[in-house]
This record gives structure tokens, sequence and C-alpha cells, in this order.
């Protein structure tokens, strides 16, 4: 990591890109918040490490009743920190929120006294889980708050993971639902670099806020994060979804193929796109395949041994002519830009009809 002391900030601020997927917990550059609460009334629980868990390229940040701490506080909750400071620059997150009454799900930028006697500087995006069709925006300087803008999003965020995102620049806050500029700040606006953060917890005696919290078990879920330095006002594009057929490959080892479909997809075999536009990057993937069997295959680039940014994990389908639709929502969406796409077959067989690259 490289690291540069500007004047304006009490701590070092790093200028570094940031992507994370989730994969599992990055221990160099972020943290779990463990054994402590904060010392605000309304967080009606106590940060444990047991609360922050990563499965299958997600991380979930759950809440869980926990009797060894005392009432009204006997709950365990979940946050999660990068170890470094970043400043003006682009932030952005695919993630769902918790749909229980009484509980916060966010992404968000912090400093404050207890990082080095640095103001209170905060940039959020809230979800208020009696609503989550809903988010709010909000952001204090020197701990100067009272900026709250509630959007409604025509969706129910909990639903799905969705891409929220806001542009942070000396002048201005922008924030983005997929996309979309949704809301604007000019006044007063934070400028102390900031730790990027995550947590999700239950209120306590703010109910007329988020609603109360009865003591359900809640969780939220995290798909990836990044921070892209001084962005400047470009707004966050997502990459419209597009499709491959199946039929149009530019190389291929193996495979057959015929009426635009392609068959003897077997392991080691591998069909290539030359020259695909992945734009500013993809999560998605999905297949239209037929098969008997099980089976697998590897997204890559470059080469059938190239970078892999995915793999798909097949089922039967009945027989070689009944097509349905599987894939994996955690394609690595660092992969950007013109690429050579191969399509490397791992296990069992398939025959193949279309692929879609997709942004969900």
């Amino acid at each position: 990591m490289s690291f540069m002391v500007v004047t304006y900030a009490q701590n070092p601020i790093s200028e570094d890109e940031v992507y994370h997927s989730f994969q599992s917990h990055d221990g160099q550059n972020w943290q779990i918040s463990n054994g402590w609460r904060n010392g605000d009334p309304f967080f009606g629980c106590h940060w444990s490490e047991n609360r922050v868990n990563f499965n299958g390229g997600i991380m979930e940040l759950s809440l869980r009743t926990n009797n060894s701490y005392a009432a009204p506080y006997n709950y365990e909750c979940a946050e999660y920190v990068t170890s470094n400071f970043y400043g003006y620059g682009l932030y952005e997150v695919s993630m769902k929120p918790a749909n229980v009454s009484g509980v916060i799900s966010s992404f968000f930028t912090y400093t404050g006294p207890s990082y080095n006697g640095a103001p209170w500087d905060e940039i959020d995006i809230e979800f208020l889980g009696n609503d989550t069709s809903k988010v709010q925006f909000n952001y204090y300087t020197n701990g100067v708050g009272g900026n709250e803008i509630l959007h409604d999003l025509g969706f129910d965020a909990s639903a799905s993971f969705n891409t929220y995102a806001f542009d942070w620049q000396e002048d201005y806050i922008r924030w983005y639902v997929n996309g979309e500029l949704v809301a604007t700040a000019t006044d007063n606006l934070p400028s102390n670099p900031s730790k990027i953060m995550m947590n999700m917890w239950n209120t306590y005696n703010i109910d007329e806020w988020a609603g109360a919290y009865g003591g359900e078990d809640a969780n939220a879920s995290y798909e990836w994060v990044r921070y892209t330095p001084n962005s400047g006002g470009s707004a966050p594009s997502i990459a419209p979804d597009f499709q491959l057929k199946a039929c149009d490959f530019t190389g291929s080892s193996g495979v057959t193929s015929w009426n635009c479909g392609v068959g003897t997809f077997h392991s080691g075999n591998w069909i290539k796109f030359d020259s695909v536009d992945l734009s500013t990057g993809y999560n998605a993937f999905a297949v239209s395949y037929a098969s008997p069997e099980s089976g697998s295959f590897d997204i890559r680039l470059g080469s059938p041994n190239g970078q892999r940014i995915g793999s798909v994990n097949y089922g039967p389908t009945g027989d070689w002519s009944n097509y349905q639709w599987s894939g994996t929502p955690s394609l690595d969406v660092t992969a950007k830009g013109t690429q050579d796409i191969f399509i490397v077959s791992t296990n069992g067989a398939a025959n193949l009809r279309e692929f879609w690259f997709k942004n969900e």
C-alpha cells in the first residue's frame, strides 16, 4: 500500500484504489470490530467478530441475541472497517440490507476524535429496516449533521443486490443508486480522510426514526465494495447487460457447433470470444444450457489458463435438449475493458446456447 500525508488531515491518506469481493476476510486491509459497544445510548448491541461471516463471495453481517450482556443491550451486531484512511473519490457498494424494524444497515465513511483527534466527519448510506423501499443519505462535518435526505427507491432493497454509491469531492457529495444520480449536497462538507465502514445494528429508544426493534434476528449481505480516488464528477456507470451467442465463438478446442449451439463441451474443452467489451465490469453471469448430468466451467481472461473471473456449477436439466438457465452472482467486477473471454469446461458435459454478462 502507498501512503502520502496531506496537510488538511489528522491521519495519513491512502491514494490506492480499493476493491474487496468478500471471498474471505482481508486481515491486512480490513478490521472486524469486536468486544465493545458504541458509546451512544441508541446503539442497542455490542460489536462481535462472530457476526461477520464470509460465504460464497458474500459478506454477511448479522444481529443475534446474547444474554451474557445486560438488557437492554443484550445483542451482538457487526461492523467491518478499513485499516486505512481515504479521501475524495467514488465509494461504491453492492448490498442487500436487513428488513427488520429498528435495524440499521449501512455503508459509510467516518473519522473522529478516537482516530488521533480528528474531527467527526462522516458520509452515510443507511437503510432503516422498517421500510427498505427507501434509503437515507446523510453527512456530518466536524460533528454537525442534520443533513438527512430520504430517497424513495421504488423497489425493496432487501430483495436483491443493488449498487449504491457516493462521489465525495471538495465542493459536493453526489449519491447514486444503480448508476443514477439521486441526491446532491454542497454546503459545509466533510474534508478529513476517513475509514470505509459497513455495519448493521439494532436501535434502542429511537423508534420514531427506524421503527421499534423487537429482538428479531437480522442479516445484511454485501457483495463487493470499491473506492476509486479522485473520480472528480465521473458518475458511476453501470454497464448494460449483454448477450453472447455460443455459436459466435471465435476459437475453440474439442467442441462441436450446430444451429447456433455448442456441444461436446467436456472437461478440458473450451470456446473463445475475441475482444469482448466488459466496460466498467460485471458482477453476474448466466448461461443457457442443457445436460443430463451436473458439471462446471470457468470464465477466464486471455487464455484457457488465464485469470479466472468466475465459475459456474450447473445441475442436470433432464436431457440434452431441455435448456435451462444457471450462472454465478459473483463474477469479478474488477475485470474491465476489452478482453478475450474463454469458457473452459472443468467437469461434466453440456450443450450451450447463450451467455449473459449482467449487473445485479
